[in-house]
C-alpha cells in the first residue's frame, strides 16, 4: 500500500520538526536533564507537528537503544516502531472528538493506574482535548493533580482557549506557531529531491504559500501534485487548488489602479472563463488588498504577506498609486459585496459591479444643478428595473438621476470610469425613459 508522504516524512526526532525550533529545543533540554512533567499541552494550529511531537516524546522517554530517556530515539527499537505503528499498549492515542464522553476518560483514568508493561513510561495522547465535554474534563483534571507514578498525559489542541482553566494551569503548555514559508520551502524541496518529483522553485514557494503554516497540508498537497505528468509548474498547483494566479490577480489590481473599467471587466471575465468560481476571486482578491495594505505601510516586511518574491515586489511598487485609505476602503466594499456575491442567483454580475465600483471616486459634494422634477424617483426606478442586468445593478449602487425636466435627463455616476461604462447604454436609456414618460428623452451621463 502507498505510503503518504506525510507519513512517509513525519518528523521521528526534535531535530527534524520543521519550524517549531523553540519547542524542540525546550523539550530536548527537558529530556536530557531529567526534567518531565506528568502533564503537557501542545496548542497549535493544524499540521504544524502536536501529535508528532507527542510520539516523539513518547520515544525519547521509552526507547530501548538507551538506559534512561533520551532525545534522540534510535527509531529501530522494536519500542520505537510500536509508537510509530501505534501498536504500544502503553502509548494509548485517543481522539477526543468521538471519544468525548466522562464514561471514555474514567476508563482512560482506571486503566492509568496500572503499571507500564513494555515501556518505561505510560503515555496518553489526547488529541482534540477541547472537545471533552465538561464533566469528562472535571474527571481528567483529578487524574492531573495527582497524576499515577510513571504516567504521562500530552493534550494536544487547536483551540486551547476552549480548555478550562483549571486544566490548562496543571500543564506545561507549548504553542506551536503556523510555519514559516522559508523553512517550509526547504522541507518540501528536500522531499522532491528525494522523491524524484520534477517541480520548479515557484511552484515548491506557491505549494508553502497556499499551505498556509500547515505543513501537513503542504505535504499532502505535493503528493498530489507528483501525479501529474512532466515538470510541475506554479500554473498548474493554482489550477489544481482553484485559486486565482497571483499573476492574474496583480493584473486585475494593475487594472483598478489605472481606472480601466474595460480592462477590469476582460480580466475578470477571462478568470471566470477558466472555471474560477466568482466567490473565489472576490477572496482572493480581498486578500490581495491586505497585502496591499502591508506593501504600503510596510514595504520590508515580505514574511507577514505569504505571496512568492516577485509578487511582493510587484505589490510594493504598485501601492505606491494609491493611499491607504483608499486601500482600506476598497477591500471594505468587496467585503460588503462579498455577502451578495454567496447569497445571489447571479455571481458573476455582482462581482462584477463590485470591481467596478472599485474605481468609483468620492461621490460629488455639490448638489446637481438642476434638481429632479417632482416624481422623478419613481420613473427613476422603472427606468433602471428595464436595463440589463449589469447596467441595472451599476445604476442601483452607483448611479443617482441628477436632473430631469420631462425632456432632458442627467443621470450621474460615482467615478469616471463608471460614467464611461454607462454611457455606451444611453440609447436603451433614452428609450426606457421614452415608455416611461411617453415622450422623448435626451439622455446624458456625468460623473
Amino acid at each position: 500500500m502507498y505510503n503518504p508522504l506525510h507519513h512517509k516524512y513525519r518528523p521521528q526526532t526534535f531535530a527534524d520538526l520543521v519550524g517549531q525550533n523553540a519547542i524542540a529545543q525546550t523539550l530536548t533540554n527537558a529530556i536530557t536533564s531529567n526534567r518531565i512533567v506528568p502533564a503537557y499541552l501542545f496548542a497549535g494550529p493544524r499540521g504544524t507537528g502536536k501529535t508528532s511531537s507527542a510520539r516523539i516524546l513518547a520515544k525519547s522517554l521509552n526507547c530501548l537503544a538507551s538506559n534512561q530517556p533520551t532525545s534522540a530515539p534510535c527509531g529501530e527499537c522494536h519500542v520505537c516502531q510500536g509508537i510509530t505503528h501505534g501498536s504500544l499498549l502503553d502509548i494509548i492515542e485517543i481522539d477526543a472528538a468521538s471519544n468525548s464522553g466522562v464514561e471514555n476518560i474514567r476508563e482512560l483514568i482506571e486503566k492509568a493506574q496500572f503499571a507500564p508493561v513494555q515501556c518505561r513510561y505510560k503515555v496518553y495522547v489526547v488529541d482534540e482535548c477541547h472537545s471533552l465535554s465538561g464533566s469528562a474534563a472535571q474527571a481528567l483534571l483529578k487524574t492531573l493533580e495527582e497524576p499515577p507514578q510513571n504516567v504521562i498525559f500530552v493534550l494536544c489542541t487547536t483551540e486551547p482557549q476552549k480548555l478550562p482553566n483549571t486544566i490548562i494551569s496543571r500543564c506545561q503548555r507549548h504553542n506551536f506557531r503556523r510555519i514559516a514559508i522559508e523553512p517550509m520551502v526547504q522541507h518540501l524541496r528536500a522531499i522532491a529531491n528525494s522523491e524524484n518529483i520534477d517541480i520548479t522553485d515557484e511552484a515548491v514557494w506557491v505549494i508553502a504559500q497556499l499551505a498556509q503554516g500547515g505543513l501537513r497540508d503542504a505535504e499532502t498537497l505535493l503528493d498530489q501534485l507528483s501525479l501529474l505528468p512532466g515538470q510541475i509548474t506554479q500554473e498548474q498547483v493554482w489550477d489544481l487548488v482553484g485559486a486565482v494566479p497571483e499573476q492574474e490577480l496583480m493584473e486585475l489590481l494593475d487594472a483598478i489602479a489605472r481606472k480601466e473599467p474595460q480592462s477590469v471587466l476582460n480580466l475578470t471575465r477571462a478568470i471566470l472563463d477558466r472555471g474560477k468560481e466568482p466567490m473565489v476571486i472576490l477572496q482572493n482578491l480581498i486578500e490581495f488588498y491586505t497585502h496591499l495594505v502591508i506593501a504600503k505601510t510596510s514595504p520590508q516586511s515580505h514574511e507577514l504577506a505569504q505571496v512568492t518574491p516577485l509578487t511582493w515586489d510587484s505589490l510594493v511598487k504598485l501601492a505606491n498609486s494609491w493611499d491607504t485609505q483608499e486601500i482600506l476602503s476598497g477591500q471594505q466594499q468587496l467585503r460588503t459585496c462579498a455577502v451578495q456575491v454567496k447569497s445571489t442567483s447571479q455571481p458573476r454580475l455582482w462581482l462584477e459591479v463590485a470591481l467596478l465600483g472599485l474605481l468609483s471616486e468620492a461621490p460629488p459634494t455639490t448638489a446637481p444643478s438642476c434638481p429632479p422634477a417632482a416624481g422623478s424617483t419613481s420613473l427613476w426606478e422603472a427606468v433602471v428595473a428595464m436595463q440589463p442586468p449589469a447596467i441595472r445593478a451599476l445604476l442601483t449602487q452607483h448611479g443617482t438621476l441628477a436632473a430631469f425636466d420631462g425632456t432632458n435627463a442627467c443621470i450621474r455616476m460615482r467615478s469616471a470610469p463608471l460614467q464611461q461604462r454607462v454611457a455606451g447604454d444611453v440609447a436603451a436609456l433614452e428609450a426606457a425613459f421614452g415608455k416611461v414618460a411617453s415622450k422623448k428623452v435626451k439622455v446624458t451621463v456625468t460623473s
